[in-house]
């Protein structure tokens, strides 16, 4: 079957959540009625940051897709569900910090290097050439397409969308179109102004810096052996040192040849959302040194470790109340964008991915479905994924204060002040209770999106 004979679908960037959408069409797409186009802005892929968290409701996802083997090596464990740490809570910001409580879950968290995790994604695309045990799919991978609009063929709105590309690069022709291009979403600035009553999407084109500070770096193994010997992160799954207004998150990457550093701090005395630079700065460890002076030193010394630090200004989005209308469907970031304190960012926008490709391959949507039983399948989409997304930012918000100390009952205490340690581990155990989505599984929601599809037909 050529490409002209089937559904075409159109994927706006190629991070984590784009390829895995590509991959999860077409791992369902067994009556191979796909033809599927990545488009990328940048000329060369490169994913930015360090460490990323795959949690046991994640692994579901990717061993559904076929993508679970691959990753088996990349893991700091062989995969199962027996009690582990997510994190060992620690009192960070006193000089001689201690031990408050360890976090649990069946299967704790699985920590990879980004980079590794897209590498593996990108060669599990139904590409020539590529480890896709069955190629169901056409897929075509374009570098260096900046998308600046979109159309429809008909002044009625009713056929397929034209995408327009800056450049001079020719225009083409896609049936569905999907944003997973990022918190910094092109698509969004496309979509928003298209719906009814578009002013009242005007506070969600651009996001909202939320007051924190992110500092991160990754430290060799050998070298943090060398500065401090026997340092807990050393052999340690996961840490966390939390202090009033501040916290660091520490775990192994790359199996344990690096330890991954996070550090987060609320410094926004104006309450502003507007961040006055970019987002992403190289500082230097003395202005690390400085944000975390009188810590523990077990914190100290691993910032000693990292010689070139970056700063990032951490943004998120206001709530949506629409993903997807008529062929238009955004997901991960470009709908949801959320700060890091549970780890679900990513997680959440491939669950995304993962229910819109088992309804765009449903054996009921026809190889040209019109513009109608697409809107059927946005609308369930949204019935799906935007009361999800919403409880997981909200949730992630509420762990942020859990992390910073800043939750009820510690109002009175400063920086560097005891704490009595019944109530740390009191808001360690609230912290805990936000890891249980990540022992459940997306299949009851998939499930539940397929029904929709299957019965009656979704209110237009």
């Amino acid at each position: 079957m050529s490409q002209q004979e089937r559904t075409r679908v159109a994927i706006v960037g190629a991070g984590i959540v784009g390829l895995t959408l590509a991959i999860a069409l077409n791992a369902f797409d067994k009556e191979r009625k796909l033809a599927i186009d990545i488009y990328e802005n940048a000329s060369e892929l490169a994913e930015i940051g360090a460490g990323i968290n795959v949690w046991p409701r994640t692994l579901a996802i990717f061993k559904q897709i076929g993508v679970e083997d691959a990753l088996i090596p990349l893991l700091d464990h062989v995969p199962d569900l027996e009690p582990r740490i997510i994190f060992g809570i620690r009192k960070g910001d006193e000089k001689n910090g201690y031990q408050v409580y360890d976090t649990m879950n069946n299967g704790g968290a699985l920590r990879v290097h980004r980079a590794h995790l897209q590498n593996t994604l990108i060669e599990h695309l139904p590409l020539p050439g590529s480890k896709v045990t069955e190629i169901n799919s056409i897929c075509g991978f374009h570098l260096g397409h900046n998308l600046i609009d979109y159309s429809h063929h008909s002044s009625s709105g009713q056929g397929p969308l034209t995408l327009h590309f800056s450049g001079g690069k020719p225009s083409r022709t896609c049936d569905i179109l999907v944003g997973a291009d990022g918190i910094k979403s092109t698509l969004r600035h496309l979509f928003l102004p298209r719906l009814p009553n578009p002013e009242k999407y005007l506070n969600c084109y651009e996001p909202k810096w939320k007051g924190l500070l992110a500092y991160r770096g990754l430290v060799p193994k050998e070298k943090l052996e060398a500065v401090s010997p026997g340092h807990r992160a050393l052999t340690h799954p996961g840490l966390m040192y939390s202090g009033k207004s501040a916290y660091a998150v520490v775990y192994p990457v790359s199996n344990g040849k690096f330890i991954n550093v996070v550090a987060i701090v609320h410094d926004n005395p104006t309450n502003s959302t507007v961040w006055p630079g970019p987002w992403r700065m190289d500082v230097t460890q003395s202005e690390f040194f400085e944000v975390y002076k009188g810590w523990d030193e077990e914190v100290l010394d691993l910032i000693r470790c990292i010689d070139k630090p970056t700063k990032w200004a951490l943004h998120a989005l206001d709530h949506l109340d629409v993903y997807a209308k008529g062929r238009v469907f955004l997901m991960g970031d470009a709908a949801h964008a959320m700060l890091p304190h549970l780890g679900a960012g990513a997680h959440v926008g491939m669950e995304d991915a993962y229910i819109l490709a088992s309804l765009i391959t449903h054996s009921s949507t026809p190889i040209w479905p019109s513009t109608q039983h697409v809107s059927e399948i946005a609308n369930i989409y949204n019935t799906m994924r935007i009361p999800r997304a919403v409880s997981m930012s909200n949730s992630t918000d509420e762990a942020g204060y859990l992390c910073n100390l800043e939750n009820p009952g510690l109002e009175e205490f400063k920086v560097g002040d005891h704490i009595p340690k019944e109530l740390l581990v009191q808001t360690a155990r609230t912290m805990e209770k936000k890891w249980a989505w990540t022992t459940t599984y997306a299949d009851e929601d998939r499930i539940k999106a397929i029904s929709l599809l299957e019965g009656p037909r979704a209110v237009l």
